[in-house]
């Protein structure tokens, strides 16, 4: 079914709870998984007006430390279950564009990711990563609720 699975977090609750599901997958289908954590880039994102007493590298170290912790989850359950399974940690102020520059450079033929059931206004207002792969992704993605 599929070879390559990415496997995208923010280390969130649900995100978690969505690594053993993508790893269940990825076992039953004989699948490699890319985990991949997106750690925000907030300078890319800063306007100066707004970010006025915000050390922005310690919300960076913060970002990446997070990730860390995130791809370290991910590596121990697959290890655990016996899947193949390399992870890495991209730095962005846009992480749907991480996600589909990783899945494509490491041939993944399907994006797994988590999803907060949101109202269409609430997608629209917090911007969801999740539906941006999905209007753009030219490979199967599987949402987790």
């Amino acid at each position: 079914m599929f070879k390559n699975i990415l496997l995208a977090t923010d280390g969130s609750r649900l995100c978690n709870e969505s690594v053993k599901a993508a790893i269940a997958l990825a076992k039953s289908c004989g699948s490699r998984l890319v985990g991949l954590s997106v750690a925000g880039n907030l300078r890319a994102l800063s306007i100066p007006e707004v970010s006025v007493g915000v050390d922005l590298q310690q919300s960076d170290e913060a970002g990446r430390a997070k990730a860390l912790a995130s791809i370290a989850m991910i590596t121990e359950m697959a290890r655990e279950q016996g899947v193949d399974c390399t992870v890495q940690v991209a730095q962005g102020g846009r992480p749907y564009e991480e996600i589909m520059r990783v899945a494509e450079r490491e041939h993944c033929d399907a994006i797994f990711m988590a999803s907060k059931a949101r109202s269409t206004l609430g997608r629209m207002l917090m911007g969801s990563q999740t539906q941006k792969v999905l209007a753009r992704s030219k490979v199967p993605v599987l949402v987790f609720r």
